[in-house]
């Protein structure tokens, strides 16, 4: 009988996550990852069945704790525009402290392979769409309290949203100014806020 893993499964998905966010899903070796995670390939193997095994592993892993962070934020606050407001501050203070200019595990996934492996696509097409779902359902509710405008459209907000995401990811491998990021977020509130506010 085959001996059970011997491992923190989550620990092991935390730094093979880091090695295919600093080189990428392509050139990240088998040996890449046994050198990070302290595996021997017949228990990666064992474990994840393959590169794209671990790799579609650690696709889900990020994008549960992404969909949480978007969720904590927006729900801390009655105000759902101050909620968007803090998610955005949050994310750009995480952009702001990636050193090596990694961005965003998601965006470069899809960048690289979301034209070559549909299920990958699907999936961060999923996480994507279970993010601006949330970035909807807090634009309807400030809708409904007056602090949007009722005649703006919430799914084109909500879509404009995640394009201010994806910008932001990119904008941040240039390694700008705090004010850059403050600058970006106060006109996403402008476009956000009914002119009475």
């Amino acid at each position: 009988m085959a001996r059970p893993a011997e491992f923190d499964r989550s620990e092991v998905l935390d730094k093979a996550m880091n090695v295919f966010w600093r080189t990428g899903y392509s050139a990240t070796s088998v040996t890449d990852l046994v050198d990070a995670t302290k595996l021997k390939p017949g228990s990666l193997y064992g474990a994840f069945q393959s590169k794209r095994g671990l790799f579609l592993e650690v696709i889900d892993t990020y994008s549960v704790r992404s969909i949480e962070r978007v969720t904590k934020a927006m729900s801390e606050t009655s105000s759902p525009v101050k909620g968007i407001e803090e998610f955005f501050q949050r994310f750009c203070h995480e952009l702001g402290n990636d050193e090596i200019g990694k961005g965003c595990l998601m965006v470069n996934t899809m960048l690289e392979l979301a034209t070559e492996d549909d299920e990958i696509r699907e999936r961060i097409s999923n996480y994507l769409g279970q993010v601006e779902q949330n970035f909807h359902d807090a634009l309807i509710k400030a809708q409904q309290i007056g602090e949007i405008d009722k005649t703006k459209d919430a799914a084109d907000l909500a879509t404009y949203l995640m394009t201010c995401i994806w910008g932001l990811r990119v904008l941040s491998s240039k390694r700008p100014e705090p004010s850059k990021y403050e600058a970006v977020v106060s006109n996403i509130l402008l476009s956000l806020h009914s002119p009475q506010h």
